[in-house]
């Protein structure tokens, strides 16, 4: 349930109307709270009238209209601005980088306050009243808190501008990536459903047997009933299923569509072994949370992608930018260099009686470099410096990953080496790239 409501939450915050709804109903309500304010306690004088507006009916339905036209230009130009900046920002980066826009909470801010300001000053204007139409009223603290706000708005201009300037710039969409990708490789998805497995030791690879467990007892075939994203888990729902199970006969589930992959309508998301009751099927395949799209949130392979399909666009001949290219590379080695030598949480899960044995499909170490680089090296083979680059950051990654890890990155490696004479490169340029690439396979294959 808390991973249902995470989701909807984060659904919510990442529309471009989330923040300004809020803070036009916010407005609105302080609108009506001043007014009421005005309307009970009547003038100001003293020390506080001094600053509140003084002026006569008219002249406050003439300073609160402009403040309302005003603010419904500009609320035009934030819209365009952002609109512009989407489609930059699909065009040349990534189409799947505009969630990070419309989640963004300076434009969100930005159009909220002025439109928060545009419906403030009509809901003000409307108290108004000259003598002709009954005893005259001038909510002075209201008007004066319309003009605070439109100022505060033309503050927020500026600085809207600026952040807009900032977004298309691609160091700072690569440098947020890489935020975002070391705060999803910070989280191990798995550590939030149930607890560690202990493995026997007759079982160093438990993920594998239990595969192998699931795949050759009688077992029941959870079906999906409809298309979409897994966005995650519904932690506590799945983990009841081991309620129906005996202690001495566990419940073995096989959750085998992972976060981020992508379920058909009628494909097999969950193995089930033994087969269990209907309702204990219903709750798997409830428990297994889908969208339309995904979603940063437990997927950190998708942060990757995004990475990478912006050193994909930088790679295409209209772009032909490879140090955008070789940036991507440097943000990915240095968000992977995190998880190098760290244990990554295990995809086992057991409850803590030890009737339901999950297995969740996760990547491992060699899929997130596989996801990292293969797609650039493939791309970036006809450019010397990006393949020279892609060594670089596989050396320092090699320094860092234990004996157990090599593996893929000598992979990578090796694949350069066997495109290395097929490249239109100068004779010099094949030279350096081979003899690099010879230097650090050998470095590898040493310390596996």
């Amino acid at each position: 349930m808390r991973t249902w409501v995470v989701n909807k939450w984060e659904d919510a915050r990442s529309r471009l109307w989330f923040l300004p709804g809020l803070i036009v109903l916010f407005e609105a309500a302080l609108a009506e709270v001043l007014v009421w304010i005005d309307s009970t306690y009547g003038d100001t004088t003293g020390a506080a009238g001094s600053w509140l507006f003084s002026g006569s009916a008219d002249a406050a339905r003439t300073l609160l209209s402009a403040i309302a036209g005003s603010l419904l230009t500009v609320v035009s130009i934030a819209f365009s601005l952002t609109m512009i900046a989407l489609q930059q920002a699909s065009s040349q980066f990534s189409p799947r980088i505009l969630r990070g826009f419309t989640s963004s909470l300076t434009n969100q801010l930005v159009i909220g306050a002025y439109t928060g300001t545009f419906v403030y000053s009509l809901l003000v204007l409307r108290t108004v009243r000259s003598g002709e139409q009954g005893p005259v009223f001038v909510p002075g603290l209201a008007v004066t808190t319309g003009v605070l706000l439109a100022l505060t708005c033309m503050g927020l201009l500026v600085f809207f501008i600026h952040q807009v300037s900032l977004a298309l710039q691609v160091s700072v969409v690569i440098s947020r990536l890489r935020d975002d990708l070391l705060a999803q490789l910070e989280g191990d998805h798995p550590s939030e459903v149930g607890q560690r497995a202990a493995a026997p030791d007759d079982h160093p690879d438990r993920a594998a047997a239990l595969r192998r467990e699931v795949a050759e007892r009688p077992h029941t075939l959870v079906r999906a009933r409809r298309g979409g994203f897994v966005r995650g888990f519904d932690a506590d729902r799945l983990l009841s299923t081991g309620e129906h199970a005996d202690a001495d006969d566990p419940l073995l589930v096989h959750v085998r569509a992972g976060v981020g992959s992508f379920v058909a309508r009628g494909s097999v998301i969950a193995a089930v072994a033994p087969p269990p009751e209907p309702g204990v099927v219903e709750d798997v395949r409830c428990s297994v949370l889908l969208a339309d799209e995904r979603t940063p949130p437990h997927d950190p392979l998708f942060v990757v992608q995004q990475l990478v399909d912006v050193g994909l666009r930088a790679l295409s001949p209209s772009t032909n930018d490879p140090t955008t290219a070789e940036h991507v590379l440097l943000h990915l080695g240095d968000a992977l260099g995190t998880l190098a030598d760290r244990d990554l949480e295990p995809p086992v899960r057991t409850t803590r009686d030890g009737r339901l044995l999950l297995l969740l499909e996760r990547p491992d170490w060699a899929g997130h470099v596989d996801a990292a680089f293969s797609q650039l090296r493939r791309a970036g083979a006809s450019h010397v410096s990006v393949t020279l680059r892609l060594l670089e950051v596989l050396a320092f990654l090699g320094e860092r990953v234990p004996a157990g890890r090599v593996e893929p990155l000598l992979a990578q490696v090796q694949q350069v080496l066997e495109v290395v004479e097929d490249q239109p490169w100068t004779v010099e340029d094949r030279r350096q790239v081979h003899e690099r690439a010879a230097e650090l396979a050998r470095e590898l294959a040493a310390g596996r």
